[in-house]
């Protein structure tokens, strides 16, 4: 398998052959302002700009969208990307308001999982801050959904089984995860995005630290490190943790950088 980080949560994974977009914010830095009620380390948002023309992220056989907030799937890759392209929708509700948009290949995930191609992929759990409750207020306030998955990436063709954790923080349900998929490969959302007061939105150099020390034998990709008006860690900050620890199998690509494993 392949993982090309593009930028932010953005990336391209390739496993098994097949290539799928993940979680597209296409929009020229500076484009959207800053997250309201967040650390503010930029002025806008996305704080960078694309690696490569906006094109090139077009061959792909899929799309997956892991939740509805901006820095996932933004108003300039709804307008732009092809409609024809199949597209993979957390739930029902979000599947609905894609096809609003135009598009007319939507799949649900599911926790049973779904075929496509020679691929399965599983839904799997998060915990995006939603159980801490100054977290809560701050999502009923701001309009934001505190849904968000993962995804499970496995064939029978390939022995490697990848997970895509998505925006969570270290809990339970990703030790779950871990334990009953075995992946050989976690991708982390690793920015240290916090909420009002610090609250956590999804994991930072401690939760890859916790993660890591309890599954040693895991290679873990740092993604949606930078890139974004609330994060906390940087890659520089990250790589010096790593090294400070001694995480050997922590790998924090850079733009455009493809990892293969």
């Amino acid at each position: 398998m392949q993982f090309q980080q593009i930028r932010s949560a953005t990336s391209i994974v390739t496993f098994g052959g097949v290539r799928f977009l993940i979680d597209p914010m296409l929009a020229p830095a500076n484009t959207y302002p800053v997250f309201p009620d967040t650390p503010v380390c930029a002025q806008g948002n996305p704080t960078i700009e694309l690696p490569c023309p906006v094109e090139e992220l077009f061959n792909v056989d899929a799309v997956i969208v892991t939740h509805w907030h901006l820095d996932h799937f933004d108003d300039v890759a709804m307008q732009i990307l092809p409609k024809t392209l199949p597209i993979f929708a957390q739930n029902t509700q979000e599947a609905e308001m894609m096809n609003a948009l135009g598009f007319n290949k939507i799949i649900v995930l599911s926790e049973e999982g779904v075929a496509f191609k020679n691929i399965t992929l599983t839904k799997t759990p998060c915990d995006h801050g939603r159980t801490d409750l100054v977290t809560e207020h701050f999502y009923k306030l701001s309009g934001y959904t505190d849904q968000a998955s993962g995804v499970l990436f496995k064939t029978a063709a390939e022995e490697r089984i990848f997970y895509l954790a998505g925006d969570t923080v270290y809990y339970e349900g990703v030790r779950e995860t871990i334990e009953k998929y075995k992946p050989d490969v976690v991708a982390v959302n690793a920015a240290g995005a916090q909420a009002p007061k610090g609250h956590p939105l999804i994991m930072n150099e401690y939760d890859i630290w916790a993660l890591m020390q309890d599954f040693p034998q895991i290679q873990v990709i740092a993604t949606h490190v930078e890139g974004v008006s609330h994060a906390t860690v940087t890659r520089q900050s990250l790589r010096e943790f790593a090294e400070a620890k001694g995480l050997q199998k922590l790998f924090i690509p850079a733009d455009g950088e493809v990892l293969s494993f």
